[in-house]
């Protein structure tokens, strides 16, 4: 017997915003893709993974609320965890290779090692919890599913996923400030591009993770990280459009 799973307007706009989502980065994450294997460029490549993927934890709520509307039932709960997690590693580690690479690359290896490790750490404890120890109070140690489509995470999951969002703000604002320094006029734009990417993804993403936002403050928050993802584009490949409006 299905259970037909009916949504509030915060789910439904929250399953909106996450389908939008996927859609930004299928865009964005297409457009430097092509450019990554047109031009041959390692970091273009890394910018692809951070991109893409660091929109993934919206990806279940935006694959969620498509599966719920066409089967009227929900994701199963281990499938939804690991679809908005398992990524996070991926799109932090590109990142950190291209901070590393240009600002400390003596210290890139240490760094990236650590992160690594940590990182399959992280991996372990989500197969643990997940699928292996019967009876595990997952909820309480992975994450609580507050509406069917939307999950409020706990335990060391909440605590990687903070850490991850601090490391990739903290690295960003300094790789932008660096950027605003060089006397090139077109570094100094993308340093301005970026340092707003930063700041306003590291808003919306503790707002989005901490709050329990209403039907306004969701739509408002949700639509900062969405920014802050072409802004994230724009600051690293700066189209040819972007040139011609601010004259450079």
């Amino acid at each position: 017997m299905v259970i037909e799973v009916e949504l509030s307007e915060t789910g439904h706009l929250s399953g909106i915003l996450g389908v939008f989502a996927i859609c930004v980065a299928f865009l964005l994450g297409g457009i430097v893709l092509y450019k990554a294997i047109k031009l041959k460029q390692k970091m273009l490549f890394y910018f692809f993974l951070t991109v893409f993927f660091t929109i993934s934890p919206w990806y279940s709520s935006g694959f969620g609320y498509i599966f719920l509307l066409i089967t009227k039932s929900t994701l199963d709960y281990r499938f939804y965890v690991l679809l908005g997690t398992i990524f996070i590693p991926i799109a932090i580690l590109a990142w950190l290779t291209i901070y590393m690479t240009v600002i400390f690359p003596k210290k890139k290896n240490f760094i990236l090692i650590s992160y690594a490790i940590f990182s399959i750490f992280f991996y372990i404890y989500l197969i643990l919890f997940l699928y292996t120890v019967p009876g595990a109070p997952i909820e309480s140690m992975v994450g609580i599913k507050r509406t069917p489509i939307d999950i409020e995470y706990s335990g060391f999951v909440f605590i990687y996923l903070g850490l991850m969002i601090a490391t990739a703000v903290l690295t960003g604002i300094h790789f932008s400030i660096i950027s605003l320094k060089s006397d090139t006029i077109e570094v100094k734009w993308k340093g301005r591009f970026l340092l707003s990417a930063f700041i306003s993804f590291g808003i919306g993403a503790i707002a989005d993770g901490l709050l329990n936002l209403s039907l306004l403050f969701l739509f408002i928050f949700r639509v900062i990280l969405l920014v802050s993802a072409s802004l994230f584009y724009i600051g690293f490949i700066m189209p040819k459009w972007m040139k011609k409006i601010i004259k450079i």
